[in-house]
Order: structure tokens, then sequence, then C-alpha cells
């Protein structure tokens, strides 16, 4: 569920003889409709602003940071809820970066997800099939450092995220309140990235355990001059509850996406996945969906963007599973992601 933030403004700049920051502003928005089993076809807008900070020491460290500032208008709130998310800042130099704050998991980081494009409440990717990698980032308090180092075509990282005094129940999901008694969730990655015959190809591997729960997972993809790009991906998750929250304890997921953009139409690209979890209550189906989005690239910051998205399964007799934007089990959107 990321979005597309494809320019930047320079707010403020300070320069020393030896040293220089600056802080950069970059926007987002979308305008449009959308609908589904849940609700009723309707007006769709969000938005949000990125403050990104740089800088560089003395001795040629770097440092930055981001803070995001964002409105999210759900089909159920009525004036919208505003407020900051992705908070992290960072040190970089020859030993590797160092990040923390609000930011991914070294699992997370080290996996790529098989989803292509972007949609106004990304119908495509928020199935009950779908799954982003998050394994158990935010056990706590989403507080994570994540240590990571780059040599040639590959990177690894580590992280950590200490418990902040709730405990884990074996779902992973649910915490109760009192002094720290939890494990650290502690994680680590690897990627590669390369070129082969002209195929563009990437795979990560990744591990995470926070003393109750281990997760591991894979992923890999490829992208062809011809336009088409396939991205696989696989995860071992231990019994922790399935990523669109409909509650179900899954064992493991499986995904796959394919996308095409034409030669002769640049300008657009056309994505389709399929995701399953495996379910490990007795009578329950396990959740799956699949998604298809197109974007068309307006120029100037400005994206046509259709989404659709369609779950399948009951978590009970008579109750589909329900997407995870909340509009039921088929769902759909369309309009316009500007950015600024």
């Amino acid at each position: 569920m990321k979005k597309l933030l494809l320019a930047s403004t320079a707010l403020v700049g300070f320069a020393g003889a030896a040293a220089a920051a600056e802080i950069t502003m970059s926007g987002y928005a979308e305008i449009g409709i959308a609908g589904g089993e849940a609700i009723e076809t309707q007006f769709h807008n969000d938005w949000h602003i990125n403050f990104n900070f740089s800088g560089t020491t003395d001795n040629g460290l770097e440092f930055g940071g981001r803070v995001q500032i964002e409105e999210q208008n759900t089909p159920f709130s009525i004036n919208g809820n505003v407020g900051s998310d992705d908070e992290n800042f960072w040190v970089s130099g020859a030993f590797g970066k160092v990040t923390l704050g609000e930011t991914d998991g070294a699992f997370d980081w080290a996996l790529s997800e098989i989803y292509t494009g972007t949609g106004l409440q990304d119908d495509h990717s928020t199935h009950a099939g779908a799954y982003w990698f998050t394994g158990l980032d935010s056990t706590y308090d989403n507080q994570i450092a994540r240590y990571e180092y780059s040599f040639g075509d590959f990177g690894v990282a580590i992280s950590a995220e200490m418990d902040d005094g709730r405990t884990p129940t074996a779902s992973g999901t649910t915490f109760t309140s009192g002094r720290p008694t939890g494990d650290t969730v502690w994680s680590i990655g690897g990627k590669w990235a390369g070129n082969i015959s002209g195929v563009d190809v990437g795979a990560g591997l990744g591990y995470q355990d926070n003393g109750t729960n281990s997760v591991w997972g894979l992923s890999g993809s490829a992208a062809f001059s011809s336009g088409f790009s396939v991205a696989v991906g696989y995860a071992d998750l231990d019994g922790i509850s399935d990523a669109v929250g409909n509650g179900v304890l899954v064992d493991s997921w499986w995904g796959i996406g394919v996308a095409y953009t034409p030669a002769t139409m640049s300008a657009l690209t056309v994505g389709v996945n399929y995701g399953t979890y495996d379910a490990t209550t007795a009578g329950v189906d396990d959740p799956a969906g699949w998604g298809i989005v197109a974007n068309y690239d307006l120029g100037g910051g400005a994206v046509a963007m259709a989404s659709y998205g369609k779950s399948e399964g009951e978590v009970a007799p008579g109750t589909p599973y329900g997407a995870g934007n909340g509009n039921g089990d088929s769902t759909f959107s369309l309009g316009l992601g500007l950015s600024f």
C-alpha cells in the first residue's frame, strides 16, 4: 500500500564551511471513487506530506530522516483522520547505515512484494490473500533499529524491536499492559539484484523471531526487456494472524504477481496477482484472493489509476472474508494519484 512520490520541493537549506543540511517536502493526494460489497460507491480522497531531512557532518558522515503527515478518509470515517506516520531517522557512512524509528525490520527490508502499481485504496493488494512481508514488525511500539550494509549487488541487514511493556500472545496480535516481559524481536535478511542475460533479477531471504513465534520468507523477481515482469513470494508464518486482519491464524502464505508495460505505450502498466494463506483452524477456509491494477502516467506527477480486488473463502459459514480496506470481499477504486 505504498504510494508513489515523484517530486520534491526544497524548503530550507543550511550550509557551512564543512557541513550542510537540508529539509525538503514532497506531497501526494488522491481523488476518485471507491466501492465494494460492504459500501455504496462513493467519493474518495486523502493526502499525505513528507518532510525529508538530510545533512553531512564535518568528517563526511551522512544523516537524515523522514516524517510523514497524512489524512486518511476511510469509508467509515466522517471527517478523516489526521496523524503522523513513518517517522524515522538514519546515519550512514563507510560502515553501513543505521535507521531508527517506524521503519521495516530486516525481514521486510530484504523481501520484495509481488504487487505492481497503486490504487486509491490499493484494492489489488488488500484482498484476503494479500501479504506484504510485514512479519513480526509492530509486535511492540514499532520503534525498530535496523543496520544494513551493501557490497556490490548484495545487501544484508539485522534489526531489533524492544519490548515497551506489552507482552505478545501466541497470535502476535494482542497485548497486555505491564512491565517489559517480552523478548526482543530480532530479524536478519539479505537480498541480491543483478542482470542475467538481459533480464533484471532480484532475490531476497529473511528470518524474524519474537521469542514466541518465528517466521521466514523468500522472494524472487524477474523483469524482461519485452515489458513483462513476474514476482513470487513465500512465507512460513508459524501460526500468526493473517495480514489483512480477519483474525485467522495461518501457517504459511504464497503469492505470484505478473505485470506488463507495452513498449509502444510505456506510460501504461497493468498488473495481476494471486495469493493464499494456509489456515490452521479446522473448518475455516484458507484466506485467498486476487487483484488487478492499471496505471497510466499522465506526466507531471499525475497518474490515472484503477484497481480491483476479490477475496475468496469464508471465515465462517455464510461470512466471506473481507478485504483489508474494509469494503467487503469485492472492492474497486478509480481515480487520480497526484504527486507534488
